[in-house]
């Protein structure tokens, strides 16, 4: 029986409350192997002290090392690749998640990468744990050495056919028990999924460009998920997250789950995604509103992306100012509370665009204290759509190898720096935008109350500079920001 060490490195820079959840998709992966007798153990460098330590620990013991690669933990995912080379240089190592799977061919080709897995990897994974002849598995990029020279330098990445996406019923249920109980018990929000994918156009995201369409479980699947979530007592009264890209697109099996939440008494406190045109009243209807609250929804989070009807309709999300706005009060007169994601510096979009995101940011505040707003970030260029295809004609040019995303992610809190973007025409601005949104548009406690870690002093009064720009939405010349940020990156 095979025995793999699943590792989910550490991101280029630490971020902030990322002990309080868990990646939910390696769990998910870690559970299906489990299910098929494969030993799994899961080692978590973004949330347990001494990580590397635990993979040395680990390595005599295991036949493949997996590593679930963002582009932000692509440093740090090469760190642990050398590692394991350096212990036994034919143990294999399987790169899978976000960043193989929009670079395969890239990936696989890195001395220190055996496989790249690209796009979901539950069969994938145990194809190749059962020992299939590589060239007849879906789903991966690997390297083919020269017959006549096997063991030289000499190969060519072979990237095979993608595979099916996995029906959702065919998973299991987390265990939750495969995850290391000093993480459970340091959760502060409990996540879980009952759906993958999303059946919308927005041609920015990661689910149109890959066609990952929505996939869902039954009602009575979840609310035995949710009834074992319950019984754990390291769970006790904290909140779920349904970690779902769009947990509405079925209104009847949203429905059927939230009455079953209300009729078991589960008394949970939980938050999910959803769409601000689902909040018309031809769709979530006022019954459907309150009960939604009396099951316990307490938040529900919208990817409203911008404000210009503009770039709405380029990036095809469908929704209007009006609908962004609506869904706002319709949340807040029920007393759950609106959470919007925007972002700004997309190809093509003007200084007007981006305040008139500015602005509906601005309405929204001032409807509530309670309305969160996440952003705006900036635009983050994935292969495959018409978008990165701008970017492209534009003078841009992605990084060419793994050495290099490791090195352009060093010293950046989030994605690609908007300083290399050259559509651009003011790169400072689109890059502060985000702290002055954070700590200018919400509440000064809300502010004060955030995670980011500094001198009480000196928060405040960056606080204070970011209120005040954002009252008079002047952003030019942001020395404040450029500071902070150093500060940040240093700490």
């Amino acid at each position: 029986m095979s025995k793999v060490l699943l590792v989910n490195p550490i991101f280029n820079i630490p971020k902030e409350n990322y002990d309080s959840s868990i990646s939910v998709g390696l769990l998910c992966l870690a559970s299906y192997l489990d299910r098929q007798g494969i030993k799994v153990k899961i080692i978590d460098g973004a949330r347990q002290k001494g990580y590397l330590d635990l993979i040395r620990e680990e390595l005599p013991q295991v036949d493949f090392v997996g590593i679930s690669v963002m582009t932000t933990q692509v440093g740090s995912a090469l760190e642990i690749s050398k590692l394991v080379k350096d212990f036994k240089k034919d143990l294999p190592i399987i790169w899978g998640g976000f960043h193989p799977t929009f670079f395969p061919e890239e990936t696989a080709s890195h001395p220190l990468v055996d496989m790249a897995v690209i796009g979901e990897g539950e069969e994938t994974l145990l194809e190749i744990f059962q020992g299939r002849a590589l060239k007849e598995i879906k789903g991966i990029a690997f390297k083919r050495h020269y017959e006549d020279s096997p063991r030289s330098n000499g190969f060519q990445v072979q990237v095979n056919q993608g595979r099916p996406l996995l029906g959702f019923e065919n998973l299991p249920l987390p265990k939750w028990d495969l995850m290391p109980r000093e993480i459970l018990d340091n959760l502060a929000l409990i996540p879980t999924h009952t759906s993958r994918g999303c059946p919308h156009r927005c041609s920015f995201c990661v689910n149109a460009i890959l066609k990952n369409r929505w996939r869902s479980r039954q009602p009575e699947k979840v609310l035995e998920d949710l009834e074992i979530i319950k019984s754990r007592p390291e769970f006790y009264n904290k909140p779920v997250r349904f970690w779902d890209e769009d947990f509405f697109v079925q209104k009847r099996r949203a429905r059927e789950i939230i009455e079953g939440m209300i009729k078991r008494k589960f008394n949970l406190f939980w938050e999910t995604t959803i769409r601000a045109d689902y909040l018309d009243k031809n769709f979530l209807d006022d019954d459907f509103m309150a009960d939604l609250r009396k099951s316990g929804c307490y938040l529900l989070s919208f990817g409203a992306e911008s404000g210009s009807p503009l770039v709405l309709k380029k990036i095809q999300k469908d929704i209007t100012r009006e609908q962004i706005l609506n869904s706002a009060r319709r949340c807040l007169k029920y007393g759950i509370v609106p959470q919007y994601s925007f972002m700004v510096g997309l190809p093509g979009e003007t200084k007007k665009d981006m305040f008139e995101t500015i602005s509906l940011i601005d309405k929204l505040t001032k409807l509530s204290p309670e309305v969160q707003i996440l952003g705006p970030q900036a635009f983050r260029p994935y292969p495959g759509s018409a978008l990165y295809q701008e970017c492209l004609v534009s003078g841009w040019r992605a990084p060419q190898s793994l050495e290099q995303w490791a090195k352009i992610m060093e010293n950046e809190l989030n994605y690609l720096s908007p300083q290399n973007f050259p559509w651009l025409k003011d790169p400072d601005f689109v890059e502060s935008l985000e702290a002055y949104v954070r700590f200018g548009a919400h509440s000064f406690k809300s502010a004060l109350g955030s995670t980011v870690k500094a001198n009480k002093f000196l928060k405040t009064l960056f606080i204070l500079l970011c209120k005040l720009r954002w009252k008079l939405k002047f952003f030019k010349w942001p020395i404040e920001f450029k500071i902070a940020k150093g500060v940040m990156i240093k700490t």
